[in-house]
């Protein structure tokens, strides 16, 4: 201590290089659950106040291997003007994409998007077969139209058979709308449909890519994708996004969470006794828009769940195995409702009994798992094969798949 009763005290002064990687790293959360939307346009999110929920920092640019993987794409083509509509449904922008392998829980293999020009707000629909395209387009009319109490005026398509049929040019005859068609073999005269499709399967493999998603859920993702695609700034639309156009209010994205997370869901009162676990483990599927809520896949059951209590594990994934992938493939209806849905007693025991081939076992069967049929038997002791260095590794990797699984 020094005469003037001051004590002299070693100091050192902690850089914020933590704080710093914490800021990156809350950028890359928000970037993978915009669906691994461009860091520029959460920057432009931010800046303009676009939404609501979305904290204030600065994005800088990241690699992503996910995006590199997902939406590597060539350079674009200088695009020419294009009309614009000057109020909602004045022209609608649709257009098919398919087939997609392999199918979707629900037996799907396409979808067809509906693009607002004047909004740019998307819907997609998943269909079975091309020929569903004309009535899908009846369901949405009646849906937009009663929702803005205005009527579709005019609808740009390319010229599929699916949007040229004669009931198809009939049904716009009679109800005087449009009709805009792209020129033979010239798809890029429907740029706005035909771009919007691509940005939303690039983001839907950088979704599947990031959480090791099987391709079964394909559906989903494009759902999810589509549904933040609504909350994103687009450049024909300044200061706001497709869904404030579209409903005039700013969305709040507080409640976005990143596809095919670790999710624990509460289990209802009265599915559950005293003593049984009030949550289980699920993986976050996206968002159901007519009840507020989370979906939810559960791989134990292989049903989905729509929950509004829900804690969303971000860093976390689901352990997929082989066994686990083929066993998703099997049927499974996506609810609209706040219910679950789960494989009818038939369909289970059909499951049971279904019938291989030599071939598709042949198929399915891994080089190791062949070598290991033709090996001939032998007596080996634990002692002898622990010296073993190749069994030693085996059982290492054995022991990493039981504690994955937890089995």
């Amino acid at each position: 201590m020094k005469k003037n009763r001051m004590y002299k005290l070693e100091l050192k002064i902690v850089r914020d290089e933590c704080m710093q990687l914490d800021l990156k790293d809350e950028a890359m959360k928000w970037h993978l659950r915009f669906g691994h939307l461009h860091f520029r346009g959460l920057t432009e999110l931010v800046k303009k106040e676009m939404v609501f929920g979305l904290p204030k920092m600065e994005f800088e640019k990241k690699f992503c291997e996910e995006c590199v993987i997902g939406k590597h794409a060539r350079t674009s083509f200088p695009r020419s003007s294009e009309y614009r509509a000057k109020e909602q449904l004045g022209l609608i922008h649709t257009d098919l994409c398919g087939p997609i392998t392999p199918e979707s829980f629900s037996g799907k293999k396409y979808f067809v998007s509906f693009i607002d020009d004047f909004s740019r707000k998307t819907w997609v629909y998943f269909l079975k077969e091309k020929l569903e395209v004309f009535e899908t387009f009846k369901k949405f009319k009646v849906m937009v139209e009663k929702e803005m109490s205005t009527f579709v005026k005019a609808v740009r398509s390319d010229r599929g058979g699916e949007f040229t049929s004669v009931e198809f040019n009939k049904y716009c005859e009679e109800h005087g709308i449009k009709r805009f068609l792209t020129a033979p073999y010239s798809p890029q005269q429907n740029g706005v449909a035909e771009r919007k499709n691509r940005t939303i399967l690039d983001m839907v493999r950088s979704m599947l890519k990031g959480k090791n998603m099987p391709k079964k859920f394909w559906a989903e993702a494009v759902q999810c994708a589509v549904y933040v695609q609504n909350r994103c700034p687009h450049a024909k639309l300044g200061e706001k996004t497709p869904q404030e156009i579209w409903s005039g209010m700013k969305p709040s994205v507080s409640h976005l969470r990143v596809f095919g997370s670790l999710a624990y869901g509460q289990v209802p009162r009265q599915q559950r006794t005293k003593l049984e676990d009030r949550s289980k483990k699920y993986i976050f599927i996206g968002y159901d828009e007519k009840s507020k809520a989370y979906k939810l896949f559960d791989p134990d059951n292989k049903k989905v769940v729509v929950s509004r209590d829900v804690h969303v594990e971000e860093t976390k994934q689901w352990c997929w195995s082989n066994s686990a992938e083929e066993e998703t493939s099997s049927n499974i209806v996506v609810p609209s409702t706040i219910t679950t849905t789960e494989l009818s007693d038939e369909e289970s025991e059909l499951q049971k009994l279904r019938m291989r081939s030599l071939r598709e076992i042949y198929d399915t069967t891994s080089e190791v798992h062949a070598v290991c049929l033709l090996a001939d038997s032998e007596d080996l002791s634990f002692e002898k094969v622990v010296q073993d260095e190749k069994w030693r590794t085996a059982m290492d990797e054995e022991f990493e798949a039981i504690e994955c699984n937890k089995t």
